[in-house]
Order: C-alpha cells, then structure tokens, then sequence
C-alpha cells in the first residue's frame, strides 16, 4: 500500500466514527468508541466483557464487543443503555437484530459490532473461538475481579 492510500484509508476510517458528530462530543477513533460500549456494559453488570480486533482479517468491521450477561432482561438493559449513551455522542446503530428475544442482541455500528449474549448462548457460539486468531482487548469489572472501582483494561496479542 502506497502512503497515498495509506492516508487515504486513515482519513476514511476516522470519518467513519464521526460523520454523525458535528457539534456533539466525539470519540478520537473506533476503539475509544468500542471501549466506551464495554464500560457501559460493565456498569450495568455485564458478566463478560471482550473487545476482538476482527479488522485485519474481516472487511466489514474493526471490532466485535462481546458481552455476556445472567438474562434476557439484563441483555436488552445493556443494549438500551449502550444505545442511549453512544447517542450522546452521535453514533447511531445501522441496525439491531434480536432485541425482542433478548437472547443474542447485535447491534451494527460499523466500525464496531456489539454482540450482547445471554451467557448460555454465549457460550454455545463461542465467537472467541471462530476469531481466536484475533488481538484481544479484554475488559474486566474492577468490582468484579477485584477491590478497583474502574474498568481495568488489558490488551494482549494472541
């Protein structure tokens, strides 16, 4: 790739995350955006909280959020939530599946695709698995593993 197209494709990737922003708070790339999308998700109580970086190896995205929580209830709380907050900063989904069932919610944000599983079918498509080849950005609950009140971020190459 030429340093033309290089720039060329930085330029793009960053309008991407903000062409719905003009005069409203911005994220300064789609990590931060899908950063935000798992602290939401850890503040509702989310019971697992991963970040794949899919986009050297899938052309349609640069993340999947992986969220798992205890209920179908707890699913739609976080998608609702999630979607409200990403509003504030004028990102807005191109499209929800699954919000009615609760059970796997995807919510479509182009740079970044959240997955919102209840923690059986979280575990019977196991989406770690069929990206396992992926950098992970883990986000862990700071109650939850331990006496940190915020989200502890931990990036590692698989």
């Amino acid at each position: 790739m030429t340093d033309q197209q290089q720039n060329d494709a930085e330029r793009i990737t960053s309008k991407r995350v903000s062409k719905h922003t003009a005069g409203k708070l911005e994220f300064k790339d789609s990590t931060e955006a899908a950063k935000f999308a798992a602290r939401i998700a850890d503040e509702r109580k989310a019971e697992y909280i991963k970040i794949l970086d899919v986009g050297p190896r899938l052309v349609i995205t640069d993340y999947f959020v992986i969220i798992g929580a205890s209920n179908s209830k707890l699913t739609r709380r976080i998608a609702e939530d999630i979607e409200a907050a990403m509003k504030k900063y004028g990102l807005y989904p191109i499209n929800i599946d699954g919000r009615n069932e609760g059970t796997w919610i995807l919510m479509d944000y182009d740079d970044f695709v959240i997955h919102i599983f209840t923690e059986e079918y979280r575990l019977y498509y196991d989406l770690e698995r069929l990206w396992r080849d992926s950098k992970i950005i883990r986000i862990r609950a700071g109650s939850k593993q331990d006496a940190k009140s915020d989200t502890n971020i931990e990036v590692e190459d698989s």
